[in-house]
């Protein structure tokens, strides 16, 4: 056996482990299959590399081969005051959780996963706020939010015990698909 030390203080037989198990997403079962060199790898190393690459490509990433920002929430009341949030050229989920697009870490009584979404489409050049998968009622400048409602510029969206002030970057004056276009 030889024991390995890593960045984070971690002792780990390296003779067994390519990388550190612990950093890797510890308390995982360990996957016991060929990694570098024949050791065997932290099961978070693969699985991570294996859903990257199996991921959904928003159909505006494909088509031009950039994941522009469109727009943002900055929050205006709550625990994550004074922060912005990008929202991209798709449907944003948004939530507490790290698998949405949108991550509202500091307000517990916004669910962890897609308390509501944010759809850009690009092909009408307009937004529109969905209500999410969440208990809690969402709501856009003080109204209820049951059905997507169309998001202008400067509405108020209340998620949780926070607001947020939606500033979109593509409109009337600025859209992506016509920057790029001219680029072709």
């Amino acid at each position: 056996m030889k024991y390995t030390e890593c960045a984070n203080g971690h002792v780990y037989d390296s003779d067994q482990y390519a990388a550190c198990p612990y950093c890797n997403h510890a308390g995982m079962e360990i996957q016991f299959g060929p990694g570098e060199g024949g050791k065997t790898v932290a099961p978070g190393a693969c699985r991570k590399r294996e859903e990257l690459s199996n991921r959904t490509v928003a159909v505006f990433q494909q088509k031009y081969g950039l994941d522009p920002v469109v727009g943002w929430l900055v929050c205006i009341e709550g625990p994550d005051r004074g922060m912005d949030f990008r929202l991209r050229a798709r449907i944003n989920t948004i939530g507490r959780g790290e698998s949405n697009d949108v991550r509202v870490k500091g307000d517990k009584t916004i669910s962890s996963h897609a308390h509501a979404k944010i759809a850009y489409d690009a092909r009408h050049n307009n937004f529109q706020l969905l209500p999410g998968e969440g208990a809690n009622i969402n709501y856009l400048n003080d109204q209820p939010v049951y059905t997507p409602v169309p998001l202008r510029a400067y509405d108020q969206v209340d998620l949780g015990e926070s607001r947020f002030l939606f500033v979109p970057l593509c409109g009337e004056r600025f859209q992506w698909a016509a920057v790029s276009k001219e680029q072709e």
